[in-house]
């Protein structure tokens, strides 16, 4: 299906009636779940911090490290950059962490607050501890862009630098960037917010399968309720040694489209290929994702993902008759509008509308009749299933359409974070559970 071009329903209205988009600062505080020993910092007024902090943590269920610098009207005049060093100088005296990220809110970003030098300052005093800027202003953007520029940001500690490995760097042709000898078998993975914390565990397992040892960054598997004792950081993801060691890899696979400018961060810097993948749910994705694998390992698919494949075909053929000539809205991020509608197209059912937050490069991968940046009140009353977050329980409920919760954020059931979506075993679950979804009308 040939995807139209997407139209702007927020074109000249005044107001957002039960708004998709999320802020950048909510995406990028979500990426610094996933890096051991790092904690994100949003410098703007403490309610931005309280609302992405309580998203966060109703969608995973567990203790989401997130801190404020709680700028307020005397700051916004008299000047905020003491408040980023008092909260920085605070964790680094408390809790040692590795990475500090500061997310800088529409507020300190219009003001102009000079967060570079606050930087240079730390980096000066503490070679050890890395300090970042990563501009998340509400005014542009969304979730994923956010998610990927904090991605983006810690790539910067990749290779060379004064933290190198021990081994001394070789200039690549033409002086750009550094080059670092290749690890066999050490891949790259760029993993978009779009995937659970059951997802990122479920990719590593097929990767290492094939022989392969990936560095997933960044990691949210440790999201997953695994986590033991209570920390102001985040912990159980990427450590820093893996992210400096991502210099070495033999290659990067991005995962989903808006992790490509950081994949081609890593191509610039230190001449690593990299191979964007839109999907990888349902068949003709798990299909591809193992053959990419296979490729690069130069192993054959391992014999029990062959049983996986007809296990899932059995299953596509069992609930055909469950998706044939149903008309479906998805209310999503893009990525995961990408992943889904591919999905939906191979059990036969028509997307008729997909509502995106924000324009993205993307969208013209979304397999859908109509593309609209919008609300949830975009969302029509002629469709089978709407296919949303948990915000979009009351518009489903109005409406009189069944509503299965998928994205960022679902609080209003249980298991989300433990499900696996992608691959064969995943996209079955998928696929039944969508099935069984058709039925369940508010």
């Amino acid at each position: 299906m040939a995807s139209p071009s997407a139209r702007n329903d927020k074109q000249g209205k005044d107001v957002s009636i039960n708004p998709l988009k999320h802020s950048q600062s909510i995406g990028a505080a979500m990426a610094f779940q996933g890096i051991h020993n790092a904690i994100p910092v949003i410098h703007g007024a403490q309610g931005c911090t309280f609302l992405g902090k309580v998203l966060l943590t109703k969608h995973f269920r567990e203790p989401i490290a997130l801190a404020s610098t709680k700028i307020f009207t005397e700051d916004v005049v008299m000047g905020s950059h003491e408040n980023v060093i008092e909260v920085v100088k605070g964790f680094i005296e408390k809790n040692s962490p590795d990475i500090i990220g500061i997310l800088t809110s529409g507020l300190s970003e219009v003001k102009g607050d000079d967060i570079s030098g606050v930087i240079k300052q730390f980096t000066i005093n503490n070679s050890r501890l890395t300090v970042l800027h990563v501009p998340t202003p509400d005014f542009e953007g969304g979730l994923e862009t956010g998610y990927a520029k904090a991605v983006e940001a810690v790539l910067e500690i990749a290779g060379c630098g004064d933290n190198a490995p021990s081994y001394p760097p070789l200039k690549l042709r033409g002086g750009r960037g550094c080059y670092e000898p290749r690890i066999p078998q050490l891949i790259n993975i760029l993993a978009g917010p779009h995937l659970s914390p059951a997802d990122f565990t479920e990719l590593r397992d097929i990767i290492e399968s094939f022989g392969l040892r990936p560095i997933i960054l960044p990691d949210l598997s440790a999201l997953d309720g695994s986590r033991q004792g209570v920390s102001a950081l985040a912990t159980g993801g990427t450590t820093i040694d893996e992210i400096r060691a991502m210099s070495s890899a033999q290659f990067t696979l991005a995962i989903g489209m808006s992790m490509e400018a950081p994949a081609q961060k890593l191509k610039d810097r230190f001449g690593i290929e990299y191979k964007i993948i839109e999907s990888i749910s349902g068949l003709k994705d798990s299909d591809m994702l193992m053959e990419t694998l296979s490729m690069l390992s130069s192993n054959p698919v391992p014999s029990r993902y062959v049983r996986q494949r007809k296990i899932l075909l059995d299953g596509m053929r069992d609930a055909h008759f469950f998706f044939g000539s149903k008309k479906i809205c998805l209310a999503l991020e893009p990525d995961l509008a990408i992943q889904t509608s591919r999905l939906l197209e191979e059990m036969g059912a028509l997307t008729a509308l997909a509502v995106v937050p924000q324009f993205s490069s993307a969208l013209s991968s979304i397999r859908a009749e109509e593309i609209i940046v919008g609300d949830l009140s975009t969302l029509p009353a002629d469709c089978d299933l709407i296919i949303s977050n948990s915000h979009a329980a009351d518009t489903a409920e109005h409406l009189n359409i069944p509503l299965y919760q998928l994205g960022f954020p679902v609080y209003k059931v249980l298991g989300k974070t433990a499900q696996v979506s992608i691959g064969y075993r995943g996209s079955l679950c998928l696929v039944n559970e969508i099935a069984n979804a058709f039925g369940c009308r508010h």
